[in-house]
């Protein structure tokens, strides 16, 4: 690529180079007349460009004037060339790639911060009805008075004017690290700017996006098919509110995700507050029994329902998706407990039952049959190698959870068991009846 500096476009000589991408290249610009006047000048490197529609494209691109968005100030082919290029608004702070290198985590608040700026951006244009198609770290600048200023609004569109005249490793519309699913199909829309800017929460979060890889079919098909890892696993100190909001921002289906992108700036802001302890959180709705057992996975982010039609469930606890369920018992589902490590879950049923379940896929893998009445509490030992099992025949049975053998019958209690406790050491079992 041949260096430009010193060279003269339009009102503006070349200083020097701040940067170069896919399809320009961005100079800092010192006007020949007021020297103190600086802009930034982008050479896009475009051939073949058609000139009318250029022009039409970047005139939309100067009506866009926005507190939150780097103002167009000018355009023209430079002479002799017909080279393209575009004067802009300098923005001194350099973008929040330069701020936040990829790889840093940056904290929650100043996510939400930065969403609520440009959220802003977006939402203007987008009741403009259009569309950024590349939000990214390196297209969010930092003005003078320390604001975000959303740059190369119209870039990916003013780019189809032409031909690249570089070799780029992805199209013409977004970065495939920031692209939502319908964008690699072709069918960008406003809900596509929300996922780009979700991407970028989710990476300044946890110091990596959401799907990793040098090869943009490998990232379209991530995009497109795989679910997005849980942040949870990496920050576990992340409510699970936020998370959900997130998640939702990042639906694979535009339609799941938020009517707009000033509503998930808002929900994002709203999630990340800490409420008042006894606050509701969240309200699950679409079940289809009633339950009446529920309990925590060890790492809280799962929810077991027990149902009185036999039914069991497993969800995702802060989005309440599904993960498996299953009506094979034959009677009401009493009692639920997840193993410590999180691998399993024992229940207890009125069919006299203990059947113990993969936590991840709902796989039965064993049954315990051993009392002669309902089953209606269930402990597992602290180092999930045992699980007692108390019921309505008035005893406590101990099976050995790996094989399911009985190891032991406790026979005291002359009324049903209804409560069971082990140890901190898994030395003493307490039961209550």
């Amino acid at each position: 690529m041949i260096d430009l500096t010193g060279q003269q476009f339009g009102d503006y000589r070349l200083v020097r180079l701040l940067g170069t991408g896919g399809f320009a290249s961005v100079y800092l610009g010192e006007h020949v007349h007021i020297p103190s006047l600086k802009a930034a000048v982008k050479i896009l490197h475009l051939i073949n460009v058609d000139q009318k529609l250029f022009r039409r494209e970047a005139e939309t691109m100067v009506s866009l004037v926005h507190p939150h968005i780097v103002r167009l100030l000018n355009f023209a082919f430079q002479q002799g060339t017909n080279i393209p290029f575009l004067v802009m608004d300098y923005a001194p702070g350099g973008s929040l790639l330069h701020r936040h290198p990829r790889g840093t985590q940056v904290p929650l608040t100043t996510v939400v911060q930065y969403v609520k700026e440009i959220a802003l951006a977006l939402q203007y244009a987008h009741d403009l009805n259009i569309m950024h198609r590349d939000v990214k770290p390196e297209n969010i600048l930092i003005g003078r008075d320390g604001k975000l200023l959303l740059s190369d609004f119209g870039l990916a569109t003013l780019s189809k004017t032409g031909r690249t005249s570089l070799q780029v490793s992805y199209g013409k519309e977004g970065t495939p690290y920031y692209m939502a699913p319908e964008m690699f199909k072709g069918k960008p829309g406003k809900a596509s700017d929300q996922y780009s800017l979700a991407v970028m929460v989710y990476e300044w979060l946890c110091g990596t996006p959401p799907f990793t890889g040098d090869v943009a079919i490998q990232l379209a098909y991530q995009h497109i098919e795989e679910p997005v890892p849980h942040l949870r696993d990496t920050l576990t100190d992340l409510s699970p509110r936020v998370e959900a909001v997130i998640l939702k921002a990042l639906a694979k289906k535009s339609e799941d995700r938020f009517p707009s992108v000033q509503v998930f700036a808002e929900a994002l802001e709203e999630a990340s507050k800490t409420p008042p302890a006894g606050t509701r959180l969240l309200v699950y709705r679409g079940h289809g029994d009633a339950y009446n057992r529920g309990a925590w996975s060890p790492d809280g982010k799962y929810f077991a329902l027990g149902g009185v039609s036999g039914m069991i469930e497993v969800r995702d606890a802060a989005t309440n998706t599904l993960l498996w369920k299953n009506d094979d018992f034959t009677g009401y589902v009493y009692t639920l407990a997840w193993s410590p490590d999180g691998s399993r879950i024992a229940s207890g049923s009125s069919d006299n039952t203990v059947q113990v379940w993969e936590a991840s896929s709902g796989r039965l893998l064993r049954t315990y049959s051993g009392h002669t009445g309902s089953v209606s509490t269930l402990a597992w030992s602290p180092d999930g190698s045992r699980i007692a099992s108390g019921s309505s025949d008035k005893t406590v049975q101990v099976w050995e959870a790996s094989s399911g053998r009985l190891l032991r019958t406790y026979s005291g209690h002359t009324g049903s068991v209804s409560t069971l406790a082990w140890s901190p050491d898994g030395s003493r079992i307490a039961s209550g009846s």
